[in-house]
């Protein structure tokens, strides 16, 4: 699937979201006393909305950062590189050690990058900083727009942080409402945006032709 895809996918999970908790409010604020499970929990509700919000941005961007792998992968397989000429630059010194059979498999994974999902995981995480690096990996830019990222940095990692302090602080977190909630999820939406965005512009950097004999 590709990072398009992807944010789609998740943004329409993030409306579902949004959804439930318009519901869950609605139990809240009728005046009819609602679910008692649901009223007499309000903080827990808000606190596993806000918990699961930065669930799904982080799974969005490890599948976008893993499927941009992938399409390096791809471009790689078929951009027709000599293998003699990486044979000549990497195994020049090896190349009698290893059997012909397996000098050519060598060489064919000098050409692949090959990221898996564990190493994914370790990249990512719904820091802003670390998904800032990690696209960097795979050539996008999210700073290519510094006024843009400078805002999105602070708001997107204000909304993390909040997480972070519920789950690893025990944060009670009694002033986060479902009205902040919807802003949050807004807010992550607007931010998928401007990451495809990013995406896209790293795309159309890519020269569709090769410079040989041009």
């Amino acid at each position: 699937m590709g990072y398009s895809n992807i944010i789609v996918s998740s943004k329409n999970s993030l409306k579902e979201l949004d959804s439930l908790v318009i519901a869950i409010e609605f139990e809240v604020v009728s005046g009819n006393h609602g679910v008692e499970l649901i009223t007499n929990n309000v903080n827990f509700f808000t606190k596993s909305f806000l918990i699961t919000l930065c669930a799904h941005l982080e799974t969005c961007i490890k599948d976008i950062v893993f499927s941009v792998a992938e399409d390096i992968d791809f471009r790689l397989s078929n951009a027709g590189i000599p293998l003699a000429i990486v044979d000549w630059r990497y195994n020049q010194k090896n190349k009698n050690n290893i059997k012909d059979g397996l000098l050519k498999e060598n060489l064919s994974s000098v050409c692949k990058i090959q990221l898996s999902k564990k190493e994914v995981d370790d990249l990512v995480s719904g820091n802003v900083y670390k998904t800032k690096d990690s696209f960097l990996i795979v050539g996008i830019d999210l700073t290519s727009d510094k006024v843009e990222w400078e805002e999105w940095k602070e708001l997107i990692q204000s909304i993390v942080t909040r997480r972070n302090n519920i789950v690893h602080h025990n944060d009670a977190a009694s002033d986060l409402s479902f009205g902040d909630i919807r802003v949050y999820i807004k807010s992550v939406e607007d931010y998928l945006d401007f990451i495809h965005r990013a995406c896209v512009s790293a795309n159309n950097a890519l020269s569709p032709t090769s410079p040989v004999g041009g």
